[in-house]
């Protein structure tokens, strides 16, 4: 309003000068002598009222134009604002291939988009082959939610044609980064796979478990006939046939004992009590079959407090593993055991001279009847992982070609707690 003010007194100051200079110009060449005031009185105020009538309306003019301008600035601001909230990478690309327009995620993860091409997103010098803006532009129909991989990233990316208001025809190209999302839904489908997994190993290890009971006790009564058998005169001959049987029978009860350890949830009652007194217990036993295969056993006896334990499960799990270190060494190997505190943890370890674990296999270790040796059931280290997951211990492997070592971890017991 009060530029409009100011514009229709300029105009007015300039008709009154404009009549005035007309006026005096008239003066000088007029020769008559009777008072001109009154006629060029008039001219002057109707100068003065057209420059004011003027004014008003060029002020109305630019006024409306100043904003229209205001609004088009307004919504080109909105429209930026717009672009640049939305997820992912948009750009505008031409007929040519320019880029027209960028958000801010093209400019973090490209740079400035001044005299760049929508090929220059992934260091190509030329349009790609089959390329999708060529065939948006051909047939003008958008193209949703189809995938590309570059620079180790999966992008779903989108086409939408439309045409400027200057006539050109443009495409928005819209590509969103759904690296992490595939990861999560191969993992899903990876945990899917492995659930069912689980599922059909728990069915098969219940029909299993109730077999392998059900086995045992004709196994008993073959067993009892066998040694009957073997005492007798008429049957000496064949007596180291008769044991040959009756140790195949022992070792297939050690095996379907092992799976049943394996299949059954322990309710065994836990106590505080010393990973060292188990081990003395078991020494004598150890160190008899070490010595036994021409090999050598070693215990380094450490400092460690008492522990919440099940002292026949944690039997079987020393056992085991002492097992499967004697049976990986050659003859003249030793085997050394130590218990020792790290950190929070009351540590038990297994240490052998053999040849070591190939890499491949040691995320394989502890799953039933995966093993690495002619013999083997693969039931030995599964029982052990599933020790030590009930006792809350984690058993990690260090191995090379210059043996392996097993540390089972516990959790220690706090006293004031």
């Amino acid at each position: 309003m009060k530029e409009r003010k100011h514009l229709g007194i300029v105009y007015v100051v300039i008709g009154f000068i404009l009549g005035l200079s007309l006026y005096r110009f008239d003066v000088l060449l007029d020769s008559l002598n009777y008072p001109l005031i009154y006629p060029w009185s008039i001219v002057i105020i109707s100068f003065m009222i057209t420059g004011w009538v003027i004014g008003n309306l060029l002020n109305k003019i630019f006024t409306a134009q100043r904003k229209r301008e205001q609004v088009i600035v307004a919504e080109h601001k909105r429209l930026h604002e717009l672009f640049n909230s939305l997820p992912g990478i948009v750009i505008v690309v031409g007929e040519n291939y320019n880029v027209r327009f960028a958000n801010t995620n093209y400019i973090a993860e490209f740079g400035e988009r001044e005299g760049k091409y929508c090929f220059d997103m992934f260091g190509k010098e030329r349009p790609c082959e089959n390329c999708r803006i060529e065939e948006i532009f051909l047939n003008g129909l958008p193209i949703k939610n189809e995938e590309i991989f570059q620079n180790n990233k999966i992008y779903e990316v989108k086409f939408q044609p439309f045409n400027d208001i200057d006539g050109s025809r443009l495409v928005i190209k819209t590509l969103y980064d759904i690296t992490e999302r595939k990861k999560a839904e191969q993992e899903v489908s990876r945990l899917q796979i492995k659930m069912t997994h689980l599922e059909r190993l728990n069915l098969v290890g219940q029909m299993a478990a109730g077999i392998a009971h059900e086995i045992r006790n004709p196994m008993t009564t073959v067993r009892g006939y066998l040694q009957l058998l073997g005492n007798r005169l008429e049957y000496q001959e064949q007596r180291s046939t008769f044991e040959l049987m009756i140790e195949e029978l022992d070792r297939a009860n050690m095996i379907i004992t092992d799976f049943l350890s394996i299949a059954k949830n322990s309710t065994g009652e836990r106590y505080n009590q010393n990973i060292n007194q188990v081990m003395r217990h078991l020494y004598p036993l150890l160190e008899a079959d070490t010595y036994s295969q021409n090999k050598k056993i070693v215990f380094e006896e450490g400092e460690i407090p008492d522990i919440l334990i099940n002292p026949e499960e944690i039997s079987q799990l020393i056992l085991n593993l002492c097992r499967n270190g004697v049976e990986a060494m050659e003859v003249g190997g030793t085997i050394s055991i130590r218990t020792y505190v790290e950190d929070a943890h009351v540590v038990f370890s297994v240490a052998d001279e053999g040849g070591g674990i190939h890499s491949e296999y040691l995320d394989k270790l502890g799953t039933p009847f995966f093993t690495t040796k002619e013999s083997g059931t693969g039931l030995g280290l599964s029982t052990c992982y599933n020790i030590a997951d009930r006792h809350n211990a984690r058993i990690d492997i260090e191995s090379s070609a210059n043996g392996t070592t097993f540390f089972v971890r516990f959790p220690r017991v706090i006293k004031n707690q």
